[in-house]
């Protein structure tokens, strides 16, 4: 790839931007890092990266990875003031952009990952992600994405979703008590309401009947020492897993089941026991088939960017 591009993962709190392409290839370099509360726009902070790297008059392709749905010529950025107007984009870069939901820029990192960046949970060794199988990535983190990689002509394709705000459905005592608690709470019932960090402490709540903590890491950190805590992220574990069981299912993703994020790397121990897949494989007409998929752990935490240069790699 020889020409010089632009990517950024912009989130609900900051924005990173990064170059690709040139002598160097595609990883990105040049990384900065931008808060939203600093600038009034997007673009605002766009030009001052393009400034501080000297390429204000610069011609440049790029690919945004965006927190919300990446559909039209205006982006709404999920739990964002920011919004994200391509023309507008276009102006100051001088080049048409693509958008592409950051859970999608995650799928396609993994085309580029080596294997020493997988971890293998409970089951089947993981598979090289490559054209010719489908596969199914679910980032865990301040929110909950959904994206799969889907194989057709002989090229790798994300399908972007907004699986995380399908509706929550209870199954465990822990978890019709959890859903009943955020019903009373008038919280909207999807499965982003449990599988995200702001779950894991709005399940703390549920399951402590009030009880509340500051922050996902003093449930994580306390599993084994706090009983209530050691409830959350099992249900949490367990319910994770029949959302990836579903997702598999619905996608054709018995290639693999990859899971990224911070809270899941966190809780890595924990996904790698049984309950997780056990959960995932409770689908009565397809519990063999399920049994065959690997899951496995994404341990990096700079997929959106490598991504977003995969997708210009993959136009």
């Amino acid at each position: 790839m020889g020409e010089l591009a632009l990517v950024a993962d912009i989130g609900r709190q900051s924005v990173r931007f990064g170059l690709t392409g040139g002598d160097a290839g595609l990883e990105p370099r040049d990384v900065r890092r931008f808060m939203t509360c600093d600038h009034p726009t997007f673009t605002s902070a766009l030009v001052a990266y393009l400034t501080a790297v000297g390429l204000r008059e610069a011609r440049l392709p790029s690919v945004l990875a965006v927190a919300g749905a990446a559909r039209g010529d205006l982006i709404n950025l999920t739990g964002s003031r920011w919004y994200i107007s391509l023309s507008g984009v276009e102006a100051v870069l001088r080049a048409p952009p693509r958008a592409l939901n950051e859970c999608a820029a995650n799928a396609l990192a993994l085309t580029l990952l080596p294997d020493s960046a997988f971890t293998r949970l409970h089951g089947p060794h993981p598979r090289a992600v490559e054209s010719g199988g489908n596969y199914l990535v679910i980032g865990v983190g301040t929110g909950l994405g959904v994206a799969a990689l889907t194989s057709a002509g002989g090229r790798i394709t994300p399908v972007q979703s907004e699986a995380g705000h399908m509706n929550f459905a209870a199954v465990t005592p822990d978890e019709r008590k959890f859903a009943d608690f955020c019903a009373k709470k008038r919280h909207a019932p999807d499965v982003e309401m449990l599988l995200s960090a702001p779950g894991l402490l709005l399940a703390y709540e549920a399951l402590s009947d009030g009880h509340k903590l500051a922050r996902p890491e003093d449930v994580t950190r306390a599993i084994g020492r706090d009983p209530v805590a050691t409830a959350v992220v099992r249900m949490f574990t367990q319910h994770l897993g029949s959302f990836a069981g579903d997702l598999a299912m619905a996608f054709g993703a018995w290639d693999g089941v990859f899971f990224t994020g911070a809270i899941a790397r966190a809780l890595q121990s924990q996904l790698a026991e049984p309950d997780l897949r056990h959960r995932m494989e409770s689908k009565a007409a397809f519990r063999r088939q399920l049994s065959e998929v690997p899951l496995a752990l994404v341990n990096r935490n700079d997929l959106e960017l490598l991504g977003a240069a995969a997708a210009l790699g993959n136009a």
